[in-house]
């Protein structure tokens, strides 16, 4: 589990690349999330889970991460032309009332043929004996990306070919301590937690956040937002994932714990309606 506050980000130690890691083939890596870090009654009430996306996608393939967001971007600025280079951010294009978008979205990411995709959700709800998590939301998105981010080392491992050096930028997120949270991951990496035999030489170091002007976070956006919509629909209704199905085959490898990854009880996913054609895909 996580540990105390940070040092600042002065102290933290300096990595470096080997240069013969430096020279592997690369592997472009975008995260972002959805639902919100909150634990009061109303955020979880809103809001019952947090989770993280990672889009992972080999750098020699970067050009469809390319083609496929300016896509999008035409798709839902269409008749404006002037706006066709505005981001594309899945609360603001992708609203329920817009469904065929939705299904676009999904058909046009599941045709990336090398994307692999992880996501970390947390159930907010089966957290209790987490007190830390529950307390501080520094702590709580830490955490998390702590978990993504060991799974992409894992991916970068096992890429298909041969290992490969990963290179992460995640999202900004509003209201966090990214300078508190590069600390942590420092600490992490630097083995002041339990995370014995992750290749974290195969992250390029230290990870960069970046804003919605890269391809690659907005289709990461997309993703996590399709994520969203089948989590937030009847645990009963197959049909709220219908898009996250299309998507499925890009999950990483064995499907729960490394391309989903549940902090809390699992079976906020697997007693969904949806789970099973989802992991037998």
């Amino acid at each position: 589990m996580p540990g105390p506050r940070t040092p600042p980000a002065g102290l933290m130690a300096a990595f470096h690349t080997p240069e013969h890691l430096g020279q592997l083939p690369k592997l472009h890596v975008y995260i972002d999330e959805t639902g919100d870090r909150g634990f009061s009654e109303r955020s979880r009430s809103q809001s019952p889970f947090f989770a993280m996306t990672a889009l992972v996608v080999p750098q020699e393939d970067e050009w469809t991460v390319n083609y496929t967001a300016a896509g999008l971007r035409a798709l839902v600025h269409s008749g404006q032309p002037h706006q066709h280079l505005k981001p594309i951010h899945w609360v603001e294009h992708f609203k329920a009332k817009h469904p065929e978008r939705r299904s676009r979205a999904a058909q046009v990411l599941a045709s990336i043929p090398t994307a692999r995709v992880i996501h970390v959700i947390a159930h907010k709800e089966t957290l209790h004996q987490d007190t830390g998590l529950r307390q501080d939301k520094g702590i709580f998105y830490n955490y998390t990306t702590r978990l993504l981010l060991e799974r992409v080392a894992y991916t970068a491992k096992e890429w298909p070919g041969g290992k490969r050096l990963a290179i992460a930028r995640l999202g900004r997120v509003k209201h966090m301590d990214h300078e508190a949270s590069a600390s942590y991951l420092d600490r992490v990496r630097n083995g002041n937690a339990e995370t014995l035999g992750v290749p974290w030489e195969l992250i390029k170091w230290p990870p960069t956040r970046e804003n919605t002007v890269r391809d690659g976070i907005q289709l990461a956006d997309v993703h996590a937002g399709l994520l969203n919509s089948a989590l937030s629909g009847d645990p009963g209704d197959a049909s709220c994932a219908e898009n996250l199905q299309k998507i499925s085959h890009q999950l990483r490898g064995v499907l729960l714990g490394y391309g989903i990854k549940v902090i809390g009880d699992k079976r906020f996913i697997t007693e969904r309606a949806w789970w099973p054609d989802l992991k037998n895909l």
